[in-house]
């Protein structure tokens, strides 16, 4: 399959000066890495169905860490693995960078304390009215 994909031109300079030290077509230096960085579809397939138990897993801790988490940490972000509380941060994003670097290829639920464990949206639904 032939596919056009835009790239930086740092991640070209980086692929060319790879392509010249191996006497490659940049576009074979690019497939090769490719090749070697994305799992088998197997594996793809296996990781799945587990990062959805996970995620339930880890919601059904939030919600039943819930109240105790609304009484201290109302309005901050938590970061909820193994069913337990691992950090806590006044700034999302903040949280998030830590989390990501401590547990790179595992699920974590991140979410904002709020009054409700989950929210709830109402969403209205359309009336047709015939003329």
């Amino acid at each position: 399959m032939e596919m056009k994909i835009p790239i930086s031109d740092n991640l070209y300079r980086r692929a060319k000066r790879l392509a010249d030290i191996r006497h490659q077509e940049v576009s074979d230096v690019i497939i090769d890495v490719l090749e070697d960085a994305l799992p088998a579809v197997d594996v793809i397939e296996e990781l799945e169905p587990e990062t959805e138990r996970a995620m339930q897993r880890e919601m059904a801790a939030y919600i039943a860490l819930h109240p105790e988490l609304k009484e201290n940490f109302l309005g901050k972000s938590v970061a909820i693995y193994q069913g337990q509380l691992v950090d806590v941060d006044d700034d999302y994003g903040e949280l998030y960078k830590r989390i990501r670097s401590k547990y790179p290829d595992v699920f974590v639920w991140l979410t904002t304390v709020r009054e409700e464990p989950i929210r709830t949206i109402h969403m209205r639904s359309p009336r047709f009215v015939k003329d």
